[in-house]
């Protein structure tokens, strides 16, 4: 157990140690990381670490604290306010700050790469962080997804559309490597992030749309990822057609935001 702070320098310290750590953990995850390094950067000694934080452990477990109260205050904020905006909008305040995370600077957050460390190789604590990483995040997406698939979708309805999103940009914490390798002219666009928070607002709010059609009854024949089927003798359905119209009008509605 540390002792009651004695100096007014230990605030300063314990700053610089949860910024190296947030480092350290970071680029290396909680088993590779060094102690050493770690106040050195901070411009500490060892004793530090077990004044303030008791071990490594403790260190550890502050880092993440203070990690995941970052990253849940950069959501966009939930208020009476905000939730007079269109979820259209809002998704796609939501998904820019998510891709700003994993693309707005030369790497992904530290509260993404500790997360991304703790999926390859768990500590003891991994339930708890991705409860504290995932959990807020997780339950305001599911809350837009739902009200955009309308009063008809079930509790997996909403789960699996929110999934559905939710890759979109989960994908950039690992692929983004593969993204310079394969679109370079795209990965160097300096507006990469709001180009792709557009793309992924539109792209899943068309799909959303289609399902909550399927949901309401209208196009019970078609699927969201395949075209129209031609009725007997060439003609297609008068419910396609609706489908389609709704679908381009609202992909040109989100172009021109």
């Amino acid at each position: 157990m540390k002792p009651g702070r004695r100096n007014p320098d230990d605030g300063v310290t314990v700053r610089h140690l949860l910024d190296a750590a947030s480092r350290e953990f970071a680029k290396h995850g909680f088993a590779a990381a060094r102690i050493r390094d770690i106040v050195d950067a901070a411009g500490a000694n060892l004793a530090a670490v077990n004044y303030h934080f008791g071990g490594k452990q403790g260190l550890y477990e502050a880092t993440v604290a203070k990690l995941l109260l970052r990253a849940n205050n950069d959501l966009p904020a939930d208020s009476l306010q905000s939730r007079i905006v269109a979820p259209e909008e809002r998704l796609h305040a939501f998904a820019r700050v998510m891709l700003e995370r994993y693309l707005g600077g030369e790497n992904p957050s530290a509260t993404s790469l500790v997360v991304a460390h703790e999926l390859l190789d768990p500590t003891p604590a991994v339930d708890a962080i991705l409860r504290g990483a995932t959990g807020p995040q997780w339950a305001r997406l599911r809350e837009i997804v739902a009200e955009l698939l309308g009063p008809l979708a079930t509790e997996e309805d909403v789960a699996l559309a929110s999934l559905s999103v939710e890759a979109q940009w989960l994908f950039f914490l690992y692929g983004r490597r593969m993204l310079e390798h394969q679109i370079p002219d795209i990965a160097r666009d300096p507006g990469l992030v709001d180009k792709l928070a557009q793309h992924v607002a539109a792209f899943s709010i068309a799909a959303i749309g289609a399902r909550r059609l399927q949901l309401e009854g209208e196009g019970a024949q078609a699927t969201p990822a395949a075209l129209p089927v031609p009725a007997k003798g060439g003609a297609k359905p008068a419910k396609s057609k609706v489908i389609a119209a709704r679908l381009v009008r609202s992909a040109r509605r989100e172009r021109a935001k």
